[in-house]
């Protein structure tokens, strides 16, 4: 009788030691993927890539006059408008190689963000919405 008495206490102690295992296990899990999804929600969308404009490609420069194509990536050759902007990322659909630089000197980050959300659907995602390629580099954040 103590025997079995003494067998059935451990098989309880055992399950109880394992439920706590479990909820162990699972409360950390929780922790994990909740700091998992706060990394998602803080890092920016576009990758990080140190990619310096090659020949061929657009650079765009933000400053706080106002924003331009550039030919050094340091002042505004010709200034832009919306429009043109809109222009000159459609035109760089039928061209696969060149990619697109937008350089913050200062002015608007809301607009360089914009803008790179604009021409990074354009470029860089194919007719199914597949992302095929990265054609839009940000500079100076």
């Amino acid at each position: 009788m103590a025997r079995r008495r003494f067998l059935q206490q451990l098989e309880v102690e055992a399950e109880e030691h394992d439920i706590s295992k479990e909820l162990f296990l699972g409360i950390m899990m929780l922790m994990l993927c909740l700091g998992i999804m706060i990394l998602n929600v803080a890092s920016p969308v576009w990758r990080v890539h140190q990619h310096d404009p090659a020949e061929g490609d657009v650079v765009v420069v933000y400053t706080q006059g106002g924003f331009g194509l550039s030919l050094d990536g340091i002042v505004i050759d010709k200034p832009l408008t919306e429009w043109d902007f809109r222009r000159h990322v459609n035109a760089l659909i039928a061209e696969p190689k060149a990619d697109l630089h937008l350089i913050l000197k200062g002015g608007s980050h809301e607009r360089a963000v914009r803008h790179a959300a604009y021409a990074d659907s354009m470029l860089s995602t194919s007719t199914t919405g597949a992302k095929v390629r990265t054609a839009v580099y940000v500079h100076g954040w």
